[in-house]
């Protein structure tokens, strides 16, 4: 949630930091991740609340409210 360091995620993932530099910056443009500069690193965080916006609007319009999108596990009241 605080963020990691893009060649961190990179590492992580397996991606060449190229390719993840790319996705990443379509998520900051669709407002789904933050960014903020550490000295020469690029702290790339979750933004959950626009997630979380984002899978419900999915949800309640892109299914048609069918038993299809309804939620296999309900979410624990108070975890983000």
């Amino acid at each position: 949630p605080e963020g990691l360091p893009a060649g961190q995620l990179a590492a992580a993932l397996g991606v060449p930091p190229s390719s993840l530099t790319f996705h990443l910056q379509q998520l900051l443009h669709a407002g789904l991740v933050t960014q903020r500069r550490a000295s020469r690193n690029l702290i790339y965080a979750p933004d959950i609340g626009a997630m979380n916006g984002l899978v419900a609007y999915l949800t309640e319009n892109c299914c048609g409210g069918g038993a299809a999108c309804a939620t296999v596990c309900p979410p624990v009241a108070g975890a983000a």
